[in-house]
C-alpha cells in the first residue's frame, strides 16, 4: 500500500510540476485579479445591496478561472491523445493505470488548490476593499465562515467535474471529443434542476407527469446539482452557516461520487487498449 502511495504521489508530483511549468495558473490568477480590479472600479455603478453584488463577483470570476483551467488545462492533461503513446508505454509497467488516474487526478487538484487559496486570498481582500469604501448600508455584514464555506463548496465542485473528465477520458480517445462530451455534462446539470422545477410546477397545476417527474430525480444521480454546494448567498447576508447534518449530507455525496467517478475510470483505463 505504501508503495502504491508513493507512485501516486510521484505521478501527481510530475502533473503538478508540468502545470506550474506551462504557467497554468499565472494567466487565470492574473485574470480573475483584473475582473476584481474592474469591480474596484465599477461598483459604483451598483444602485444597493453593493456587498452581495461583490461577493457574487468574485466568485464567479473564481469559477470562470476553475472553468477554463478544467476544460482547457486538464482536458488537455488527461485525454488519450495519439501523441501521448510513448508516455503511457513507459509509465505500463513501473505505475499501473489506476495509480496513474489516481495521480493524475491527485495533481490536477492541487493545482485547482492553489488557484482557489490564490483567488480567495484576492476575492477576500478586494471586498474589504469594497467594505471601507462604501457606506455600511451598502454592505452590512461579510461573513468570514460563510466566505470560507462558499469556497470549499466551490472547490469540491472543481473537483466532481475534474473526476467525471477524468471518466470521459477513458471512454473515448482525443481531448476535443472529451472537452465537447464534459461541456454537454455540465450543461445538463446545470439545466436539469430548471427543467425539474417546471416539471413540478406543471404536476401543481394538475397535468399529468409523474413519471416524467420521476424520471428527472432519478438522473440527479448522475447529474447531480451543484446549487446544493453553492454558499455565496451566505456571505453577505449574515444568515446563519447551515448544520452539520446537511453539510455533511451535501458535501458526503459530492464525495461519493467523486469516488465512484475514480473508480470507474480505474476500471476503464485498465481494460482500455492505450495504444
Amino acid at each position: 500500500m505504501g508503495h502504491k502511495i508513493t507512485r501516486i504521489a510521484a505521478v501527481a508530483r510530475l502533473v503538478t510540476l508540468d502545470g506550474l511549468r506551462r504557467h497554468a495558473l499565472l494567466g487565470l490568477v492574473i485574470l480573475a485579479a483584473a475582473g476584481q480590479v474592474a469591480a474596484l472600479l465599477f461598483f459604483d455603478f451598483i444602485p444597493r445591496d453593493i456587498g452581495r453584488a461583490s461577493a457574487d463577483f468574485v466568485l464567479s470570476m473564481a469559477w470562470l478561472a476553475g472553468f477554463i483551467f478544467l476544460f482547457f488545462h486538464a482536458v488537455q492533461v488527461i485525454a488519450l491523445d495519439e501523441e501521448k503513446k510513448v508516455v503511457y508505454s513507459l509509465l505500463a509497467r513501473p505505475v499501473s493505470r489506476g495509480e496513474y488516474v489516481l495521480g493524475v487526478f491527485a495533481g490536477l487538484a492541487f493545482l485547482l488548490l492553489l488557484l482557489n487559496l490564490l483567488l480567495g486570498a484576492l476575492g477576500l481582500g478586494a471586498l474589504l476593499m469594497i467594505k471601507q469604501m462604501v457606506q455600511p448600508v451598502y454592505f452590512t455584514h461579510l461573513g468570514l465562515g460563510a466566505y470560507l464555506l462558499a469556497w470549499l463548496g466551490l472547490y469540491v465542485m472543481e473537483l466532481l467535474l475534474l473526476a467525471v473528465i477524468m471518466l470521459f477520458s477513458g471512454l473515448v480517445r482525443g481531448s476535443f471529443p472529451v472537452l465537447l462530451i464534459s461541456l454537454s455534462y455540465y450543461a445538463i446539470c446545470s439545466g436539469l434542476p430548471v427543467v425539474r422545477q417546471a416539471a413540478a410546477q406543471r404536476l401543481g397545476a394538475g397535468d399529468e407527469g409523474g413519471g416524467l417527474l420521476l424520471l428527472l430525480q432519478a438522473m440527479t444521480a448522475l447529474f447531480p446539482d451543484y446549487q446544493h454546494l453553492d454558499f455565496k448567498h451566505l456571505i453577505t447576508t449574515g444568515q446563519a452557516l447551515p448544520g452539520f447534518s446537511l453539510l455533511g449530507v451535501n458535501f458526503g455525496a459530492a464525495v461519493l461520487y467523486i469516488g465512484l467517478a475514480l473508480a470507474l475510470a480505474c476500471l476503464i483505463y485498465q481494460r482500455r487498449d492505450l495504444q
